[in-house]
C-alpha cells in the first residue's frame, strides 16, 4: 500500500472505525454505506475503486472466527456483481421465504467444520484389514 492511499484513509474516517477496518480486512478501505445483514455484517461501496475492489464486507465476527460461509446467499450475490440490486432489510417471518431459493432444502447456515457442530459421519462397514494386537505376556 502506498504512502498517499494509507494518508488518504487515515482522514477519511474515525481513527476507531480505521482500526476496526484495518484488523478485519488487512487493508485500507473506505466507502458508501450500502446496508447491513441479518448477521450483523456490514456492506459497503466505493466506485473509485478499481475493479473486483470496490464492494466489500465488515464481518461482525472476530478475525479469529470470520468465514466465507457467513455471508447470505443475497449479499454474496451482490458483492460478487452477479445483481446490482442492494438487498432489502427483510422482516423476521419473511426471511425464510425470501433467503432461500426453491431449490435450496435448508436455510443458509454457517460452515461448522472444526466445531462441536461438524457433521460426523460414521463408518457401518467392517474393516477390511484387522488392526494387529500383540499377546501380552506375563510380567515378571
Amino acid at each position: 500500500m502506498s504512502l498517499a492511499r494509507f494518508l488518504k484513509f487515515s482522514l477519511r474516517q474515525s481513527p476507531l472505525k480505521n482500526f476496526e477496518i484495518y484488523r478485519k480486512l488487512d487493508d485500507a478501505k473506505w466507502g458508501r454505506f450500502v446496508g447491513a445483514d441479518e448477521l450483523g455484517n456490514r456492506y459497503y461501496e466505493n466506485r473509485e475503486e478499481r475493479s473486483g475492489r470496490e464492494r466489500w464486507c465488515i464481518p461482525a465476527a472476530r478475525p479469529s472466527k470470520m468465514d466465507a460461509s457467513q455471508i447470505p446467499p443475497r449479499w454474496h450475490s451482490w458483492l460478487h456483481k452477479t445483481t446490482d440490486e442492494v438487498p432489502r432489510p427483510v422482516a423476521a417471518e419473511d426471511a425464510a421465504a425470501l433467503c432461500r431459493p426453491k431449490w435450496m432444502a435448508f436455510p443458509h447456515y454457517e460452515n461448522y467444520t472444526g466445531t462441536r457442530g461438524a457433521n460426523v459421519t460414521y463408518n457401518t462397514v467392517r474393516p477390511k484389514i484387522e488392526a494387529w494386537d500383540p499377546p501380552a505376556g506375563a510380567r515378571s
